[in-house]
């Protein structure tokens, strides 16, 4: 399982920042590394993916692609409002399908899986982001975490292959990203509070985060190590045969 080795197209400044967590940097970067693999002019769908107010640096609207974006909720202003379980597309239609962070919000994600694999076309690439060791977060409803192993296996059985799964960070960030959660929660808590203190835990919890990359990436090929077992979430990239 690979590693992180860059910060793509992401600023040292932006990683540094109190609201940007180290598990939207692995999402991210995972981006930055695998969309501009869709060949130019590309039918994707970005399924759950926010058309407005984006949530991290990464935006595809910057790439030379046609993007269709299915959502159930309409505040994330979809092209199409649509269940991720029932895609109203008829079969082989997207030469690509983008699925992040959504699985951890439904019910059961081999159905999920399955309804994408029936709309992209043969040889069409999947790519998956889904969280592990993170705070529970309903949009609406949070219902699970899914180990490497239960991605693999659900993907082979549904009729996908060349699947390849990535650690997004180890230990190191999942400590790191812990602590920020609180620290940024705290913060929004007490604005009207000292300035000083907050820009004092902000300097200190952005250099942890830049500390926790470095830590992580030494032990991202040592799979015997307690630090890689351990981890924010996985990116995944998979072809429907």
């Amino acid at each position: 399982m690979g590693g992180e080795t860059g910060t793509g197209g992401i600023d040292h400044k932006r990683i540094r920042g109190l609201d940007y967590s180290l598990r939207r940097y692995y999402v991210d970067q995972f981006h930055f590394r695998h969309v501009p693999e869709f060949p130019a002019g590309s039918i994707v769908l970005d399924l759950g993916g926010n058309r407005v107010s984006k949530r991290g640096v990464f935006d595809i609207e910057a790439y030379d692609l046609r993007v269709v974006y299915a959502d159930v909720s309409t505040a994330k202003k979809p092209h199409v409002q649509a269940d991720a379980a029932w895609l109203p597309f008829r079969d082989e239609c997207f030469d690509g399908v983008i699925c992040s962070e959504v699985l951890e919000h439904v019910p059961d994600p081999r159905v999920v899986l399955q309804d994408v694999h029936r709309v992209l076309k043969r040889h069409g690439r999947l790519l998956v982001c889904i969280p592990f060791l993170n705070r529970i977060h309903g949009d609406p409803q949070d219902y699970g975490r899914y180990t490497d192993s239960f991605l693999r296996e659900t993907l082979r059985r549904i009729g996908f292959r060349e699947v390849i799964i990535e650690r997004q960070g180890l230990f190191w960030s999942v400590l790191v990203d812990m602590v920020r959660d609180m620290a940024y929660a705290e913060a929004m808590r007490h604005k009207p509070r000292s300035a000083f203190l907050r820009r004092l835990v902000a300097f200190a919890i952005g250099k942890c985060k830049q500390r926790a990359i470095q830590w992580d990436r030494r032990h991202h090929e040592d799979e015997n190590s307690l630090v890689h077992a351990f981890t924010t979430g996985f990116g995944v990239t998979a072809v429907r045969i």
